[in-house]
């Protein structure tokens, strides 16, 4: 991992990198080589008497570890890095340092150069030494106050994805100078101006032209352009996400849950690898955020030594030489702590409701009743999901009431595509399903606050079909304690849907266009056999749970043993005695107690008469292990994976079209808001960043939108990720 404050990626930049387009001055031409009077002059004018150099392992090799040494009088042979600021947190630089590992570099550069040009400021833009890193250094005349710095940085990384701005936030923030060499290869490279007396001029302080108001002109140039929507995961059944609040220090809403679980405890106590300090803190911290702590309660995790040498310790050292780490003073180490923390509870607000969080709901008890209420129904009328839309039907119930167990809400948010890849299904056999389970009084139609239709899980009442099945059951019993029937009835569910999703019980027979599998009634009959593993059943008792005729379930079982998916077991091993009461593996007794040993018998006639009538009835067990080879020898293996390729470029395209929307409803009058592009900017990037650079929708000659050149693209890019 990098060290921390020090800019740099991975990657070996070449001297022939392509052009850069800006909008403003034309076309920024390919790197040419800095000369050393740069990395002279950064040396001179260093804010401290200390730079950070690079440190090598036992093979030699550049490991991106860096440790502070004296300034000294020439630049060092190997990667080093230049403070941006003074030990009075005051900065003579500012290094914007674009990262290609968090996107595209090419639109956030122009637009950085934009706002820069905007504000009156010059600058000097170098390669990083990565492959299609940038740097934009723009010096100032006086020393900035780490406030304004701060703020600047803050801004931008909120409309440009690919900065990584934790450099400008930190008193130890450094960054490579123009021609330092990089670990990997290569060099920073000057890229503009193309003489590097002229980039002299602008790094100087004296000479730079940079007054401190423009600085202040930059932060409300920034401001000035909206910042995106902070797009969180949604969570099903959930209309709140994780809520920060300042409380002494960021933190999440909630009540604070002091007891760790045996993981978090291990981690906090054992001493890391050389090699996942920081991950290992990264994790812990986000742990300790997820369970709703606070910042104080934290700190003073850091005041015993058993934890500030276990998971925190990457809190208060820094990487040194080798497996040692350099020990930091209390205010570095108080900075870096606060830094980290509020990382980790950003990142912690944005996943989803752990599970142990859900036991604090008050309505998880009625949530756990109603969907036992509603699978003990579904599993009363068998007859009901024995029709051609019987599978479909049961499968949508299934996938409702495991996101309501896992979500604590009755009220779900659910579209069509994502509930056809939980359950095995097409996009619009599941959207008929669900008008089918509301016509039954077993969905309800909510408000709709999304883009996806919201429903309602509805209990069994008396209007309901299954309600005299259920009455007689006796499924109206006293439900388990709080939590307590959770788990049990989350691991059936996921049991009965993990079965339907196989690509060997696909739906429909094998045609040019479609590769057919047995079919989801088969997949109900393998449904039974999965979910009571620990023994066989009998053809009865598979007819008995499923609803079909014996001779339905007959077929699907022989199609399935062709295929080894499911094997017949004959129990007429061990039987009981009804005579002698012999248990199974003894022999048979007389009345006197010997062991009977007749002529040609060593049984009673019961025993052999139970015997031969059970050996006569076939049972099955199933055999989970061969549904990936039954499906490749049947030809329709990777029918799932297909599908959720497909509905990922429709859900992309969709989202793509109404960003166009949008930007065609926008105002274009008065500041310009969004990521400018070229024609030659067209290529689609998909990113879980939680702002994408707008990309133009493709066009038809008349200027409408052409959403199968758009489908290609986005199909192109799937098929590269």
């Amino acid at each position: 991992m990098p060290a921390p404050g020090v800019s740099g990626e991975p990657g070996v930049h070449s001297p022939s990198s392509a052009p850069i387009h800006n909008p403003h001055t034309g076309v920024i031409p390919a790197p040419r080589a800095a000369c050393a009077d740069l990395q002279e002059l950064f040396l001179r004018l260093s804010p401290r008497l200390s730079l950070r150099v690079d440190t090598k392992n036992v093979l030699g090799q550049w490991q991106h570890k860096y440790i502070e040494r004296s300034l000294p009088d020439r630049a060092p042979r190997g990667p080093y890095a230049i403070y941006l600021s003074s030990v009075f947190r005051g900065y003579r630089w500012l290094c914007f340092d674009l990262d290609t590992k968090r996107g595209d570099v090419g639109p956030d550069l122009a637009t950085l150069l934009r706002w820069l040009e905007e504000a009156g400021l010059t600058y000097v833009v170098a390669a990083s030494g990565s492959a299609g890193g940038r740097h934009v250094w723009v010096a100032a005349e006086t020393l900035l106050d780490a406030r304004l710095v701060e703020s600047i940085a803050v801004a931008a990384a909120k409309r440009l994805p690919t900065l990584d701005y934790g450099l400008l936030k930190s008193r130890t923030g450094a960054v490579r100078p123009i021609g330092a060499p990089h670990r990997n290869g290569g060099r920073s490279e000057l890229l503009s101006p193309w003489s590097p007396r002229r980039a002299a001029e602008l790094l100087t302080p004296d000479t730079c032209g940079n007054p401190s108001d423009a600085f202040v002109r930059l932060l409300l140039v920034i401001d000035a352009v909206p910042a995106a929507v902070d797009v969180r995961p949604k969570v099903v059944g959930q209309d709140e996400f994780g809520q920060i609040i300042d409380d002494d220090g960021p933190r999440l809403a909630g009540t604070p849950k002091t007891a760790l679980d045996r993981e978090t405890m291990a981690l906090l106590t054992r001493r890391p690898p050389a090699d996942r300090v920081s991950e290992v803190c990264a994790s812990v911290l986000t742990k300790l955020a997820l369970r709703r702590w606070s910042q104080p309660m934290v700190a003073r995790l850091l005041e015993d030594r058993q934890y500030r040498e276990g998971g925190l310790l990457h809190l208060c050292t820094s990487p040194g030489v080798g497996p040692l780490r350099t020990i930091l003073n209390h205010a570095d180490a108080e900075e870096k702590f606060e830094r980290q923390w509020e990382r980790c509870v950003a990142y912690a607000a944005k996943l989803p409701i752990p599970q142990e969080s859900l036991e604090w709901t008050d309505n998880l008890a009625d949530v756990v009743a109603l969907v036992e209420q509603l699978q003990q129904a579904a599993d009363a009328c068998p007859e009901r999901w024995t029709s051609e839309s019987g599978p479909a039907d049961r499968a949508a119930l299934d996938v409702f009431c495991l996101l309501a167990l896992q979500s604590g809400s009755t009220v779900l948010s659910l579209d069509a595509r994502r509930a056809a890849l939980a359950a095995g299904y097409g996009r619009s056999t599941m959207s008929r399903a669900f008008r089918r389970l509301g016509l039954d009084n077993w969905l309800g139609q909510a408000e709709n606050n999304g883009p996806a239709n919201t429903y309602e899980l509805l209990p069994v009442t008396a209007s309901h079909p299954a309600f005299d099945l259920v009455a007689r059951g006796g499924t109206q019993r006293n439900l388990p304690p709080l939590g307590v029937g959770r788990p049990t009835l989350i691991s059936h569910l996921e049991k009965r849907l993990a079965a339907s999703q196989a690509d060997l019980f696909a739906h429909g027979r094998a045609t040019e266009n479609h590769a057919g599998g047995l079919g989801h009634h088969a997949g109900r009959v393998y449904q039974q056999l999965t979910l009571h593993a620990e023994r066989a059943l009998s053809l009865a008792e598979l007819c008995g749970r499923t609803g079909y005729s014996a001779r339905t379930v007959s077929k699907h079982l022989g199609r399935m043993q062709n295929l080894l998916v499911a094997t017949r077991a004959v129990m007429t091993v061990h039987h009981e005695c009804p005579t002698c009461q012999a248990v199974p593996g003894e022999r048979c007794r007389t009345a006197t107690g010997a062991v009977l040993r007749r002529r040609g018998a060593d049984q009673h006639a019961a025993r052999q008469s139970l015997a031969a009538e059970r050996s006569s009835t076939p049972y099955y067990r199933a055999r989970p292990g061969s549904l990936v080879a039954a499906a490749k020898a049947v030809g329709c293996h990777g029918v799932t994976a297909s599908r959720a390729r497909r509905y990922a470029a429709e859900t992309e395209l969709y989202r793509w079209w109404r960003q166009e929307e949008e930007w065609m409803r926008a105002p274009k009058a008065g500041v310009r808001t969004g990521v400018q592009t070229h024609p030659e900017q067209t290529a689609l990037v998909l990113t879980t960043l939680a702002r994408q650079p707008r990309r133009r929708y493709p066009r038809t000659a008349d200027g409408r939108g052409d959403h199968a050149a758009a489908r290609a693209r986005i199909e192109r890019r799937i098929a590269t990720v």
